[in-house]
């Protein structure tokens, strides 16, 4: 088994002065690519501190858009063009995996900076692949996680709560994912490492992510936001680096791979989605009403309880359902549920989660400003 995971992980607050001291032992001549938010809140300290320790940018690059081949490969030619012997990534997910593809392609490590904590991009040596409108086309397994990954909590717990709740779901989906796989077959040793690390996350989330909220409205970021950023970046990254070699991906992830095929839901975060497959994977399990209605609670402390018309699907819409559940099957053939069994486990899950709403009165603001 060949697990991959970074060498070096370093989480605290205001680390990006110390970017220059980590990453020295990686790189001389980097590249810089960034989302345009983080690039203007983040870029400026980071290129002082690689400055301080003698460290030349290259050139520094703004990502806009998606991981696509066209984007792998021109980040990639840019590295070879400017002779660089490593890229810098700053940003969310899709810029870090756009940054570890064309990193894999020019043959150079990886240093990840994540500046939102909605995903555990920055661990995985794992690529999301997109074509340039937003569609999944498949995962891609590089060689090597990114060599050094810098978590500044300060950096990641000052950004809106949005990004950080998506994230928190995310790493639940962790857990959801991976119990199933445990429960079939505990005596695999890397399911039981998988496992029990994603079971660790989940209840750090839930004892700490409040405290850390309220701590950082106050400029304090201590243990709580550094148990919060670990366990969506590290421990569910490194559960992951077990769980990719199992196939158990169970169904939370398919689905939002494939529902990212629909224009309409594009404006939802990648832990937003996952949420409710999360809930059409408890329907198909056959878990009890009250516990599938019990993780909706859950989720809408993270203002992530969602139904299909949150999210951006159509519930009464059957062709649409029969395109997303045939796409799942095609594209994900671990998922053994049968079409059908999808399709009734969706409006299941979606009516669950209509009927917790409207008795809760949930309503959360527009999120189409991010």
């Amino acid at each position: 088994m060949n697990i991959k995971n970074p060498k070096r992980y370093y989480s605290d607050p205001d680390i990006l002065k110390n970017t220059g001291e980590y990453v020295k032992p990686y790189t001389n001549r980097p590249v810089i690519i960034g989302g345009e938010r983080a690039l203007a809140s983040s870029l400026q300290e980071v290129e002082q501190s690689l400055s301080s320790t003698g460290i030349n940018v290259c050139s520094v690059k703004t990502f806009t858009g998606f991981p696509s081949v066209r984007q792998f490969q021109m980040y990639a030619e840019e590295i070879k063009k400017q002779e660089a012997d490593s890229v810098i990534v700053l940003g969310g997910g899709r810029a870090i995996d756009t940054a570890k593809a064309a990193g894999a392609l020019a043959n150079v490590p990886v240093i990840a900076i994540p500046t939102v904590a909605a995903t555990c991009a920055a661990w995985a040596a794992l690529v999301i692949q997109y074509d340039d409108e937003g569609s999944y086309v498949g995962r891609i397994l590089v060689d090597d996680s990114p060599a050094v990954v810098i978590a500044d909590t300060k950096v990641l717990l000052s950004t809106p709560r949005r990004y950080l709740f998506s994230g928190v779901v995310d790493t639940f989906a962790k857990y959801y994912e991976i119990r199933p796989v445990f429960e079939k077959d505990p005596s695999q040793i890397h399911m039981d490492i998988a496992y029990y690390a994603s079971k660790i996350a989940f209840q750090k989330l839930e004892e700490n992510t409040f405290k850390a909220l309220d701590e950082a409205e106050k400029g304090v970021f201590g243990q709580p936001a550094k148990d919060v950023v670990d366990s969506i970046i590290y421990l569910a990254g490194f559960a992951g680096a077990f769980q990719t070699h199992t196939g158990g991906y169970c169904f939370a992830h398919p689905f939002y791979h494939i529902s990212a095929r629909f224009p309409s839901t594009r404006f939802r975060m990648h832990g937003e989605k996952v949420a409710f497959g999360i809930l059409v994977q408890l329907v198909l399990e056959k878990k009890d009403k009250q516990y599938i209605y019990d993780t909706i609670e859950l989720f809408d402390r993270y203002e992530n309880a969602f139904t299909l018309e949150d999210i951006g699907l159509d519930p009464e819409d059957d062709a649409q359902l029969f395109s997303l559940s045939a796409d799942i099957k095609k594209v994900f053939s671990y998922v053994y549920w049968e079409q059908e069994d999808i399709i009734s486990a969706i409006k299941e899950a979606d009516d669950l989660a209509k009927r917790y709403k409207e008795r809760c009165n949930v309503r959360y603001k527009d999120r189409k400003e991010l």
